[in-house]
């Protein structure tokens, strides 16, 4: 059996360290809000209400991504004054739409191979006022996000309440990338709706930081709710250096069900420079007694208009006190956006998995192609 902890990660507590030593830095010298979609915010320092409705992002975009981010910045095509440019997902001043529609084609080791449909979601969202907005995504499956937000809090605050995803970490767009898949299930899920949950959640953007904080309701099947049980909080630092970008924050999430507590703990960063960005997480998660590692990583290199080259690592030992098996998932691939509204994305993967008494299965290689239409 191969270690346990993957080289760079034997010791989580040099990352706290390390946060503990940046953030002084960071707080002295100043930072605006970001958290858009990670690849992008390490890449252009964009926030995240300027490409996303919903203030923590991800979901629905807003005029200004959808209206010009995509077609003049992001796609290898330049957009021509055509039907398509012409579209205005504005219905009415103050009532817009958009969607997201993902397909995956994969293909495994040993023959398995399949296509589905991985995301089907409508948005719309309506600015009933300067101060208040509603927010409803209708997908496939019970993950979804519907919300009011009311932008009427101190420090360029806001409050939401409805079914939101807690804000916790970076939101992949891979739904097999560890943070998502093993966050609060040391097994494994893919499953989008167990992360989805109805609350309140604030969020502060008073200049030098940003930060969220949300109470919401536990895991289905929950026997005994109680309030202060089920949390998320986030904080982010970052700092614009020339042509260098950093930014380093924390986040914790704690989810009660029938089997427990569940919680994530740690830190998570990004630094860009030009055409490369590098995203990062690590986590210390806890169910059952067991206090267990997750880490993540992304590099993407940028080599032309709308091409990204992308490495992708991930780790998950599921008790680090214990010889109990862990999962390491290597990627590389290429991100395509040739035309506005429409991407693909090309990985291969290899799964190493050191099987333990917590950790089942063997090593073997995946190829997964997504087919991505979206307004």
């Amino acid at each position: 059996m191969r270690p346990t902890y993957a080289p760079g990660f034997a010791a989580p507590c040099g990352l706290a360290y390390l946060f503990l030593l940046l953030c002084p830095v960071f707080l002295l010298v100043g930072a605006t809000r970001a958290a858009a979609e990670p690849r992008y915010t390490a890449m252009y320092g964009q926030s995240c209400v300027l490409c996303h409705v919903n203030p923590t992002g991800g979901g629905m975009r807003s005029l200004y991504a959808s209206q010009y981010l995509v077609p003049e910045e992001l796609a290898m095509a330049v957009t021509r004054d055509d039907a398509l440019t012409n579209l205005n997902p504005e219905v009415t001043p103050g009532l817009a739409f958009g969607a997201d529609l993902r397909t995956l084609v994969y293909q495994q080791e040993g023959g398995r191979g399949s296509t589905f449909s991985m995301q089907g979601d409508l948005y719309v969202h309506a600015q009933v006022s300067a101060e208040v907005d509603l927010y409803l995504e209708q997908g496939q499956s019970r993950a979804g996000e519907i919300f009011g937000t009311a932008r009427v809090l101190p420090l360029d605050g806001y409050l939401k309440a409805g079914r939101f995803l807690p804000d916790h970490g970076w939101r992949f767009v891979d739904h097999q990338m560890f943070n998502r898949r093993y966050l609060l299930d040391p097994a494994g899920t893919d499953d989008p709706g167990v992360h989805y949950t109805s609350g309140l959640e604030v969020g502060v953007s008073p200049g030098i930081f940003w930060a969220t904080a949300s109470v919401f309701e536990g895991i289905r099947g929950d026997p005994e709710p109680r309030l202060g049980d089920n949390y998320a909080a986030k904080i982010m630092i970052q700092k614009g250096f020339g042509g260098l970008n950093l930014g380093v924050g924390a986040s914790v999430l704690r989810r009660s069900g029938i089997d427990g507590h569940r919680r994530a703990a740690g830190g998570l960063w990004y630094a860009g420079a030009g055409p490369v960005t590098w995203l990062g997480q690590i986590d210390e998660t806890g169910q059952d007694g067991q206090a267990g590692i997750l880490a993540v990583h992304e590099i993407a290199v940028r080599f032309l208009r709308g091409a990204d080259l992308l490495a992708t690592y991930s780790f998950q030992d599921p008790d680090r006190s214990l010889k109990s098996g862990s999962r390491h998932r290597t990627g590389a691939g290429v991100a395509v956006m040739p035309a506005p509204y429409f991407s693909t994305r090309l990985m291969v993967n290899s799964w190493k998995i050191d099987q333990g008494p917590a950790v089942a299965g063997e090593d073997y290689l995946e190829a997964n192609l997504v087919a991505h239409f979206f307004f």
